[in-house]
């Protein structure tokens, strides 16, 4: 093939060294990008993290305000369950009176609110 003394060896050895040192380059590069993929990464963990943290916590929100409803949903069924007793009991002119009950006490909140004001 080629003699002991032949220049093509050296230039295989040259170039073996520039291929191994733009290696180590590319390697380091490597290094270093994974370091801030990692980072990265681990933010995007703590985000998701506090994201499901947020969201278990509005559920509970969420949930007493939906028995708050309902509790408030069976007090008005109640009152009106009571009114239409009344009705049934009284006649037609508990409902007049209660309606100018509730006429009247509008009238006077919204008067000393308006008074109140200036």
């Amino acid at each position: 093939m080629y003699p002991p003394n032949s220049n093509r060896g050296s230039v295989n050895h040259r170039h073996s060294g520039a291929n191994q040192h733009s290696e180590d380059t590319l390697e380091r590069q490597n290094d270093g990008l994974m370091g801030n993929l990692q980072g990265k990464i681990t933010s995007l963990k703590n985000i998701t993290i506090a994201i499901g943290d947020e969201v278990r916590e509005q559920n509970r929100a969420l949930d007493m305000m939906q028995n708050s409803m309902g509790g408030t949903d069976n007090m008005l069924n109640a009152t009106l369950g009571r009114m239409q007793v009344m009705y049934k009991s009284h006649g037609s002119m508990s409902i007049v009176y209660l309606s100018l009950f509730v006429i009247a006490t509008f009238l006077t909140v919204y008067g000393l609110a308006k008074w109140a004001r200036g």
